[in-house]
């Protein structure tokens, strides 16, 4: 193979003369990272039409393939070669509008927010909102939404992100997603209901405990509680070692885990919601409520 006809090459040649456009580069990275357009247009915040157009539009403007189609999406070589720069491009796009748009918004916002908004992406919006807002001072306190809650009641916390039953939105709350609730348990592990049901749980903090209690009540199942452990980590791996059955959001399935077949199925759908205590006209804390909710709706958590 010769030195111009080398696909690397080829690409580096065509991106001299071409403009990348970030939104499609952004488009690209999505699609590769979910392997699927449906799982990228839902992360993007876009239709799957919008995602194939822009992917269809940027292998145009390079002249190569960019990603192979199929059940799963994997990236061709030239794919590949192009995200490497494509990572680079859009964080710098990405910094660069962050810096250019920092405000000069001085204050304190005191965040309460739990524990299911894991994986990094909470300090990934709370880092892009400190420089967006350098003198902004944040402090952020993190617990099961039962506690995060009378922190905002009492007015502990100015602003919260909590986990709520569908049934118990306000007005004002901002809602970042709704899901289901299931009983859950190992998947090499099953409990008749007929027995001593073991229960592994959050503790007192959870809002949906009493929901979860009067669930099995209603079913009649006899239970005990085994382990109590605020953190969803500790949950999880009590539940992955097949210590016992707990009532879960099904994002928080680990692959070891299944629905409980033949436990209750009326627990409450629950909602994850932002919402803002006494001071909610304060411009400190909407430039901190709008920059969380545009964030993590995004991100679909």
């Amino acid at each position: 193979m010769s030195y111009k006809s080398c696909p690397v090459v080829k690409l580096c040649h065509t991106l001299i003369v071409v403009k990348l456009d970030v939104e499609s580069l952004r488009a690209l990275r999505a699609v590769v990272g979910t392997g699927t357009f449906t799982e990228a247009a839902s992360e993007l915040g876009m239709s799957q039409s919008a995602v194939s157009w822009k992917i269809k539009r940027l292998e145009e403007r390079v002249g190569a393939e960019l990603v192979k189609r199929g059940q799963d999406i994997e990236a061709t070589p030239d794919g590949q070669d192009l995200l490497l720069y494509a990572e680079r491009i859009i964080d710098a796009h990405d910094e660069a509008v962050e810096h250019l748009s920092r405000s000069d918004l001085e204050g304190v916002v005191r965040l309460g927010t739990n524990e299911d908004l894991r994986g990094g992406a909470l300090a990934d919006v709370l880092a892009r909102f400190g420089r967006m807002y350098p003198q902004i001072r944040l402090d952020v306190r993190v617990n099961l939404s039962g506690s995060v809650r009378e922190w905002l009641e009492d007015g502990e916390v100015d602003l919260a992100v909590v986990q709520i039953p569908s049934d118990e939105i306000q007005p004002d709350d901002v809602v970042l997603w709704t899901e289901p609730l299931e009983w859950v348990h190992a998947v090499d592990h099953s409990f008749s209901p007929q027995g001593v049901v073991p229960i592994v749980s959050f503790g007192p903090g959870l809002v949906y405990l009493d929901a979860a209690e009067e669930s099995l009540k209603r079913a009649g199942v006899r239970w005990r509680t085994v382990l109590e452990c605020p953190m969803l980590s500790g949950v999880q791996a009590a539940v992955d070692a097949g210590l016992g059955v707990s009532a879960l959001n099904p994002r928080n399935l680990t692959p070891s885990m299944v629905v409980w077949e033949e436990g209750p199925s009326d627990l409450p759908e629950l909602s994850e919601v932002i919402r803002t205590g006494a001071s909610a006209h304060d411009e400190v804390l909407a430039a901190l409520r709008e920059t969380l909710s545009t964030a993590l709706v995004e991100r679909g958590m």
